[in-house]
């Protein structure tokens, strides 16, 4: 793969090359095959603001039990000053599940307790982008779109 590099002449005369080329550091979000699936939470993002969206979102990162490789799921955490999670939202049902029942009354709704839980989910491809823009083959990932249940501790 070629990179993109510039040439600096240093002071002397000495030459110095530098790489210019972006560099990606974001998630990897891998193509499977469409299905339920179940999986284990290992990794948490979040809650993060997302300026884009106006929005809060979790992104909970599942590993397959029988195969390599992961996928992530999104919950929306509403669009107010701080996360919310109203009792309608797929975050709150989740919560509850990997919980073993609703909060408490002041209670923190932490997505730590997402970690190291095993779920029944359902995986499909992302087709297009946010903004409903076909995504192209190569841009397409695949995405949990439903948590169908908590499996397990």
């Amino acid at each position: 793969m070629p990179s993109a590099m510039i040439r600096e002449t240093l002071a002397g005369g000495r030459r110095h090359s530098k790489n210019i080329a972006p560099v990606w550091h974001g998630a990897e979000y891998p193509l499977v095959t469409p299905g339920t699936y179940d999986m284990r939470c290992n990794k948490i993002q979040g809650p993060d603001h997302l300026r884009n969206y106006g929005r809060w979102s979790v992104r909970l990162e599942c590993n397959f039990l029988m195969e390599e490789g992961s996928v992530s799921g999104f919950l929306n955490l509403g669009q107010r000053k701080q996360p919310h999670a109203g009792r309608e939202s797929r975050y709150f049902r989740l919560w509850c599940q990997a919980n073993g029942g609703p909060p408490k009354s002041g209670q923190p709704m932490s997505p730590e307790v997402f970690l190291g839980k095993f779920f029944r989910v359902r995986v499909e491809t992302a087709t297009t982008n946010s903004k409903g823009e076909p995504l192209s083959a190569p841009e397409q990932y695949s995405k949990i779109t439903d948590f169908l249940e908590c499996i397990g501790p």
